[in-house]
């Protein structure tokens, strides 16, 4: 219902011209996956071969000043060692943008029905116990955007996230359900050929209410994270096709923790008769806790492209909330890839983060050290048909040393692609 009304709405101000080219191409995507460590835990570890079948629908909509891109697919996992895993997931996205003279305007959404097994922290460092159970997650992202150019050397360009995740019979404490917005504004500028400048203000709110049950007795609370940004950051173009990027900035951070305590019948062996009555009564209360912090953020990349491929350095430390708290995130990646010949290319994506979390509890830590390394190769073997090879290996190593786990992983993906023509109307 939320796809169709959204997809309607930008159809109808694609189609605005009379005159637009339309494109509908059928994709069918299937997978081989072999994993040594599904859940990524200590022992015992868990292996798995997981089958994925991928049918799916690309849809492209464009007239003379907007494009709208949009795909449907569906996906049946079947995991051979773990019957009672298989599931169905549901993914729908789409892209639309339009210009005309000085202004840009546009709205990318996505409204997902996906396991966390695949959606949570699938490319990143992840919480032990996030996975331990398989959960559906309802996932709509809404992200309007507008820039204006206010000459051929400055622009301004305003941007808006709306993030919303439900978690279906879910008893994992660690997925929890949350809503999260961010309004962030840029100013840009062309300082000189080789240079470009930019300044951003940003502004996020991440909320999460959340009930828990124990002995008869239900406990409500919520947890809001305000984070604010300011950041400013400068690209240099060097010869010989080689670009750097740096951004420094600051954030502000206020996190307001809410807390029902039901009213409650305690023992009390000193109350005024303890023979009749042993027991005092304690009202319902409720609870508020607030915290503020800072810290840095930053990043700085460089890159460089040759004729048959590129290769990119980036190192970056940000702050993002979390249903544990604020989390600091400190990494570096690199991301070389090359064009063998027009049917084989071949890739890298390897990278080292650091997680540190708030922890209120003696001698447990949620700070851990995250690697991932990954090589890739794909071959064209027909214009529709595209092959692809690739390793993963994944390393979580906890502060204390005791949930540490590794992970080997090989996935074979077969895709089809009809080349099809747009149509013209």
């Amino acid at each position: 219902m939320k796809q169709g009304l959204l997809l309607s709405a930008l159809l109808l101000a694609c189609s605005s011209s009379m005159a637009f080219d339309y494109s509908l191409q059928p994709v069918l995507s299937t997978s081989e996956r072999y994993t040594s460590n599904l859940y990524l835990t200590p022992k015992p570890q868990q292996d798995n071969w997981i089958t994925k079948v991928s049918p799916g629908v690309n849809f492209g909509l464009r007239n003379e000043d907007a494009q709208i891109n949009s795909n449907f697919t569906w996906n049946q996992l079947f995991y051979n060692n773990q019957s009672a895993l298989d599931i169905s997931e549901q993914l729908f996205n789409v892209d639309y943008n339009h210009r005309k003279d000085r202004w840009q305007w546009g709205l990318d959404g996505s409204f997902n029905n996906q396991s966390s097994l695949s959606s949570e922290a699938s490319n990143q460092g992840t919480v032990l116990g996030y996975s331990l159970k398989q959960v559906m997650a309802k996932q709509l992202n809404i992200a309007p955007n507008l820039s204006y150019a206010l000459s051929e050397l400055s622009s301004v360009s305003l941007n808006y996230t709306y993030a919303q995740t439900h978690y279906e019979k879910n008893t994992n404490s660690y997925l929890t359900d949350y809503d999260y917005q961010q309004l962030s504004g840029t100013y840009n500028y062309l300082y000189t050929i080789k240079d470009k400048l930019n300044f951003t203000l940003s502004g996020s709110l991440y909320d999460k209410p959340m009930s828990l049950s124990s002995n008869s007795q239900s406990l409500d609370y919520s947890l809001s994270n305000n984070n604010n940004q300011a950041s400013i950051g400068w690209q240099h173009s060097f010869p010989h096709q080689w670009v750097s990027y740096l951004s420094l900035g600051l954030n502000y951070s206020q996190s307001d923790l809410t807390q029902n305590i039901p009213a409650q019948l305690i023992f009390n062996p000193s109350a005024l008769d303890p023979q009749y009555y042993p027991y005092t009564l304690i009202p319902e209360t409720k609870f508020s806790k607030s915290t503020t912090g800072t810290g840095q953020i930053y990043q700085a990349s460089i890159q460089k492209s040759f004729e048959q491929g590129s290769v990119s350095l980036v190192g970056s430390q940000n702050q993002t909330p979390t249903s544990q708290g604020l989390q600091t995130q400190t990494q570096i990646s690199i991301n070389p890839s090359y064009s063998i010949n027009e049917r084989w290319n071949t890739g890298l994506s390897a990278s080292f983060a650091i997680y540190e979390m708030p922890t209120t509890l003696p001698n447990f830590s949620l700070n851990r050290n995250y690697t991932s390394f990954s090589p890739n190769i794909n071959w064209r073997w027909m214009p529709e048909v595209n092959v692809g090879l690739s390793y993963t290996y994944r390393e979580q190593i906890y502060k204390n040393n005791i949930y540490s786990a590794q992970d080997n992983g090989l996935l074979l993906q077969l895709t089809y692609q009809p080349q099809i023509n747009n149509q013209v109307k």
